[in-house]
C-alpha cells in the first residue's frame, strides 16, 4: 500500500474527529445549559446486556419537565441508544469470550392530571439488546405500568398500579443458569397502596401481586410462581423531620408444578423514617423473619427439573434507603438490605442475600458531571454455595440542549465463590447517547 493511500484512508477519521470537536465547541457557545436530561430517575433506559431488569413493579412517577402538552395530557417521549464493548459476554470463568452490543432503548410517558390532586399515569419503555457476534444474547425487554393516584382532603393518599415486565436473568446473576441461550420471563403485577397521615403521624398498607413465567431453557415447571405480599407500618412523629416506625409483613409463594417450594413468610421490623428535604431523606426498616415451607423436604427429586424442597429460614432483615444532597451539585443515594430470598437452580431452594448500593453524582459545570455506582452483594445459600458480587460502574456525563445528553462509562463486575463455576470477572465500556422532551 503506498502512501497516498493511507493518507486517503486516515482522512476520513480525521474529519470525524473535527465534526464531533466542532459540535461540542458548537454546544459550548451557542446552546443554553439548562436541562435534566442526565439526571433523570434511574431505570429509564436499559443499557447492558447484563444488567438486572426489574423483577418486582414499582411506584412508576412523572418524569421532570413541562414534556409535550395535548390539551390537560402531558406527554413524555424519550429515546437512548448506546454502543458497549464487553470482554466477557457470558460472564464466565473459562471460555472467555468478548462482544459489541448495539441498544436501542425508547420509551414514552402519558400523565393526566384530574378532580384536583389526582392524576392517572402510562409509562412504557423497552430496550432492544444485539449483540454482534453472539447473537444467542439478544433479548428484548420492555415495562408498561398505569399508575393511578388519588390524593384526599385530610391526608389519605390512595396508589394503584397494574403492570407487565418482560425481562431476563442478567449474565452472572445468582440466578443465571449460564445456558448458551439467554433465560427470559414474563411477570404480570399488581400493587397497591393507602397512607393516612395526620399530625401525630400515619398508617401505610401496601400490597402486591405478581404472576411470574418463564419463557424458554425448560425453566417453567421449576420456577414458575405466583406471589402475594402486603405490609402494614405505623409511623409515630418524633420530630417535625423524624418518625419512628413499626411494622408486620407477610409474604406468600405458590408455584405452579415445584410445590415443595410453596411457603410463607411473616416477619415485624421497626426502624426510623426521615422526612424528605433538601439534604437527607430516606427509611430504614430492621427486623425478624421466618419463611415457612408447606410441605417438607423429600429425599429425591419430585420429577424433572422439580426441587426437593427447603427448611425453615429465620433471619434478621433489614432494607434502608437514603438520599443525600449537601449542594446543589453534589447527590448520594445508598441502599442497604439484609433478605431472605427464594430459588430454584442448582438445586436449591433458599439464600441469604446482603448488600448495599451506592450511587453518586457530582457535578464539575453546568454541562459535565461525574457519576458512579458500586454494588456489592453477599449470597449465602442453604445448600453450601457462598457468593460474592461486586459492580461498579464510573463515567462522564455531558450535557448539550436540555433534551439532550451524551455519557461514557467504563462497566467492572466480579464475583468470588466457593464453587469455581460461578467465579468470573468482566470490563466494560459504553458509549451512550439519551433524549428526553
Amino acid at each position: 500500500m503506498n502512501h497516498s493511500s493511507l493518507i486517503a484512508k486516515r482522512m476520513p477519521l480525521k474529519f470525524s474527529h473535527r465534526l464531533v470537536l466542532l459540535f461540542f465547541v458548537c454546544c459550548e457557545l451557542f446552546l443554553p445549559i439548562e436541562g435534566w436530561t442526565q439526571s433523570i430517575e434511574p431505570g429509564v433506559f436499559y443499557f447492558t446486556g447484563n444488567q438486572n431488569p426489574l423483577r418486582r413493579d414499582v411506584f412508576r412517577n412523572f418524569l421532570p419537565g413541562d414534556g409535550l402538552k395535548v390539551g390537560r395530557v402531558q406527554i413524555h417521549p424519550f429515546l437512548g441508544t448506546a454502543e458497549v464493548f464487553t470482554d466477557n459476554v457470558f460472564r464466565t470463568d473459562s471460555k472467555r469470550r468478548s462482544d459489541f452490543l448495539t441498544v436501542i432503548a425508547p420509551g414514552i410517558q402519558a400523565y393526566v392530571p384530574f378532580g384536583g390532586q389526582h392524576s392517572f399515569l402510562l409509562d412504557y419503555r423497552a430496550a432492544q439488546l444485539l449483540f454482534k457476534k453472539f447473537t444467542e444474547n439478544n433479548v428484548f425487554t420492555q415495562h408498561g405500568a398505569g399508575h393511578l393516584e388519588f390524593k384526599f382532603p385530610g391526608g389519605l393518599n390512595i396508589d394503584l398500579q397494574g403492570g407487565r415486565i418482560d425481562g431476563f436473568d442478567s449474565r452472572g446473576s445468582e440466578v443465571d443458569i449460564q445456558e448458551t441461550d439467554i433465560t427470559k420471563w414474563r411477570i404480570h403485577s399488581f400493587l397497591s397502596q393507602v397512607r393516612l397521615s395526620g399530625q401525630r403521624g400515619s398508617l401505610r398498607l401496601r400490597s402486591s401481586y405478581a404472576d411470574l413465567h418463564y419463557k424458554n431453557n425448560g425453566q417453567a415447571p421449576r420456577r414458575d410462581r405466583k406471589n402475594v405480599r402486603a405490609d402494614f407500618t405505623v409511623f409515630l412523629n418524633a420530630t417535625s423531620t423524624i418518625s419512628a416506625l413499626l411494622g408486620v409483613r407477610i409474604s406468600n409463594n405458590d408455584y405452579d408444578e415445584n410445590k415443595q417450594l410453596d411457603s410463607f413468610l411473616y416477619g415485624v421490623f421497626t426502624g426510623l423514617e426521615l422526612a424528605p428535604s433538601r439534604l437527607l431523606s430516606g427509611e430504614i426498616r430492621v427486623g425478624y423473619t421466618i419463611l415457612n415451607f408447606d410441605r417438607a423436604p423429600v429425599e429425591q427429586p419430585l420429577g424433572k427439573d422439580l426441587s426437593t424442597g427447603g427448611k425453615q429460614q429465620k433471619r434478621l432483615t433489614m432494607r434502608g434507603n437514603f438520599e443525600w444532597r449537601p449542594t446543589s451539585r453534589f447527590f448520594l443515594r445508598l441502599g442497604l438490605f439484609r433478605l431472605i430470598r427464594q430459588s430454584a437452580v442448582f438445586d436449591t431452594s433458599t439464600f441469604i442475600q446482603t448488600g448495599v448500593r451506592i450511587f453518586a453524582r457530582h457535578a464539575l459545570t453546568d454541562r459535565v458531571a461525574v457519576r458512579g455506582r458500586f454494588f456489592y452483594t453477599n449470597s449465602d445459600f442453604e445448600e453450601g454455595r457462598r457468593d460474592n458480587r461486586i459492580r461498579t460502574r464510573i463515567g462522564l456525563e455531558y450535557r448539550t440542549v436540555k433534551w439532550l445528553g451524551f455519557r461514557l462509562d467504563y462497566i467492572f463486575g466480579k464475583r468470588f465463590s466457593n464453587e469455581n463455576r460461578f467465579e468470573f470477572y468482566s470490563n466494560s465500556i459504553m458509549v451512550s447517547i439519551q433524549g428526553l422532551l
